[in-house]
């Protein structure tokens, strides 16, 4: 287990300087453009990477410290601060977007000539492509780690595809018609996205904080492992799960026939619980074993006890 943590842990920390470079080339690149030109529209992508910037740089340290194995102070480990990082960073993009708006609407009262609208066309091709790159790459990595903080930043980057994408375009047809009023309306459309993106985050990072369990999907899962071994137990129940960054916590209450010894009962809990582990990667389940109550005739099961309460 531990292995797999560093080796997940390497990973992580892998993309998140990759995201730390292509958005500090992007941010800088932007904003010369963006200011040479007088592009409202370019100026707001150069914000909105280095809004991503900093974000990275947030993943980069959550990643770094929610790899730490547990401590004292922290016994399930720093998981955590994975979801509190996605939460700054999502509060960072609705601000930047925020002010893209205030600034576009100035353009719109006041317009501006733009200038070097060729080299503000090949910027925004540029950042188009490596942001689809590297947000692929960053989501591969999240998905394989489950990482909440380099999720975040992939999200940053897929957005960035789009506003890229959609200023490049918007570019190309101030280039064609001259119509420079629609470059401060592509930043509006551009912050609103933004906006969006952010909101989704902080409902998403909210959600990990309060502990919510796990999806249908996965808790399907461990149902079905826990029940390949329902020959040997009579029911199981208090089930509870939650979310600790890449990591996620499991347990559980078994009932076993009364006359099981307690190694015995003890080897099927740690067994359930190894298997779990196995099959679902970055999990750690915790099975309570009980007796059962000793009413046979209540009981369905294919147990057969060699001590059985009569009542």
């Amino acid at each position: 287990m531990e292995t797999r943590q560093l080796k997940g842990g390497t990973k992580k920390k892998k993309a998140a300087y990759v995201s730390v470079a292509s958005n500090s080339f992007l941010t800088l690149f932007k904003l010369i453009v963006g200011l040479l030109s007088g592009s409202i529209s370019i100026i707001s992508e150069s914000l909105h990477s280095l809004n991503d910037l900093v974000a990275a740089l947030i993943a980069t340290y959550a990643v770094r410290e929610s790899s730490k194995p547990p401590d004292r102070e922290h016994r399930y480990g720093h998981g955590k601060i994975e979801s509190v990082s996605a939460l700054l960073e999502a509060s960072l993009i609705i601000f930047a977007a925020v002010f893209i708006i205030h600034e576009a609407i100035d353009r719109i009262i006041n317009p501006r000539e733009i200038i070097f609208m060729e080299l503000g066309i090949a910027v925004m091709l540029v950042s188009t492509v490596l942001n689809l790159f590297v947000s692929i790459y960053l989501r591969k990595v999240a998905r394989e780690t489950t990482s909440a903080a380099l999720e975040a930043d992939a999200a940053h980057l897929s957005a960035d595809v789009y506003t890229s994408l959609g200023v490049f375009l918007g570019l190309v047809v101030i280039r064609m018609t001259g119509y420079v009023l629609l470059d401060p309306v592509i930043a509006i459309l551009v912050a609103v996205y933004i906006i969006k993106i952010g909101v989704e985050l902080i409902l998403k990072a909210s959600r990990e904080l309060m502990d919510t369990g796990i999806s249908r999907a996965e808790e399907k899962k461990v149902m079905a492992i826990v029940n390949s071994h329902r020959e040997q137990f009579v029911e199981f129940h208090k089930f509870r799960s939650r979310r600790s960054g890449s990591e996620t916590y499991l347990d559980m209450h078994i009932v076993v026939a009364r006359d099981r010894t307690i190694q015995d009962a003890h080897e099927l809990a740690d067994h359930i619980e190894k298997e779990i582990a196995t099959e679902m990667p970055g999990t750690h389940a915790m099975v309570h074993i009980e007796p059962c109550n000793g009413n046979c005739r209540a009981c369905n099961q294919n147990i057969r006890c060699t001590k059985k309460t009569k009542r």
